[in-house]
C-alpha cells in the first residue's frame, strides 16, 4: 500500500511538469548481486532438519526515477526499484509416515526499494559522469522452506511487511556515465551499492543500463 501510494505520487508529479522544466525520468533494468540472500545460514540449529533459505547471488533489478536538475553540476532524484533473487529447490525424503517431494520449486527474495538522492555531475564534451548517494527504505519479501524431521513438520514460509514488518533503512552510493543520443534521450550505465544501517549489513550491488528522457 505504501509503495503504491509512493508510485502514484511520482506519476501525478510527472503530469504537472511544464514542457520546459528541468525534470527527467529514468528507467533502468539490469542485474544485482545480493550478498545477504547468498550467505544465509542453513546449517545452524538441530541436526535433524533441512532448511532452504539461500537464493542465487545474481538476480535482477529494475525501476524508474525522477531527476531534477538544480544546475549543470548537481541534481536531486527520487525513485522506486525492485530487485529479485531466486533459486529452484529439489528435495525428496521421508518424514514420519509422509514422503516429501520438492521438484524445481523456486523460492524468491524480493526487495521493493524507495530512495532519494543527491547527484553530482561531471560533464565532458562527449559524455556525463555522475556520483550519487542518499537514503533508502527497503521493503522485503523473503521465502523459505523448513523441514524439521524431529517433529514431522514442514514449513513453507513467506515473511513480508504485512505479516512481519519486513522493512529496513539504509543508504546507497553509486556512479553512472551517460551520453546524449537524441534531443530528449540519454543512454547510460549505472553502478550502485546498498548498505542497510538498521541491520548493519552490506545488502547488494547493482549494474544497470539506464534510459533517460528529459522534458
Amino acid at each position: 500500500m505504501r509503495i503504491s501510494f509512493f508510485i502514484s505520487i511520482i506519476i501525478l508529479s510527472l503530469k504537472a511538469f511544464p514542457q520546459n522544466s528541468k525534470f527527467s525520468i529514468e528507467g533502468n533494468f539490469g542485474i544485482n548481486g545480493n550478498f545477504w540472500v547468498a550467505n544465509r545460514d542453513e546449517q545452524s540449529g538441530p541436526a535433524d532438519k533441512t532448511y532452504f533459505y539461500k537464493k542465487n547471488f545474481i538476480g535482477t533489478i529494475s525501476g524508474f526515477e525522477i531527476n531534477y536538475e538544480m544546475g549543470k553540476k548537481s541534481s536531486l532524484l527520487i525513485g522506486y526499484n525492485r530487485s529479485i533473487n531466486a533459486s529452484p529447490k529439489n528435495y525428496f525424503d521421508q518424514v514420519g509416515n509422509i514422503a516429501i517431494s520438492i521438484r524445481d520449486f523456486t523460492i524468491r527474495d524480493i526487495n521493493n526499494i524507495l530512495l532519494m538522492g543527491y547527484r553530482k555531475n561531471v560533464i565532458s564534451n562527449k559524455c556525463k559522469g555522475s556520483f550519487e548517494f542518499g537514503p533508502v527504505l527497503m521493503y522485503s519479501t523473503n521465502q523459505a522452506i523448513m523441514i524439521e524431521n524431529w517433529d514431522n513438520i514442514v514449513y513453507i514460509d513467506e515473511s513480508n511487511y504485512k505479516n512481519s514488518q519486513s522493512v529496513e533503512g539504509g543508504v546507497f552510493a553509486g556512479f553512472q556515465i551517460s551520453k546524449k543520443i537524441d534531443t530528449h534521450f540519454d543512454l547510460g550505465l549505472r553502478f550502485r551499492a546498498f548498505y542497510l544501517i538498521s541491520v548493519t549489513s552490506f545488502e547488494m550491488i547493482t549494474l544497470t543500463p539506464i534510459l533517460s528522457y528529459r522534458f
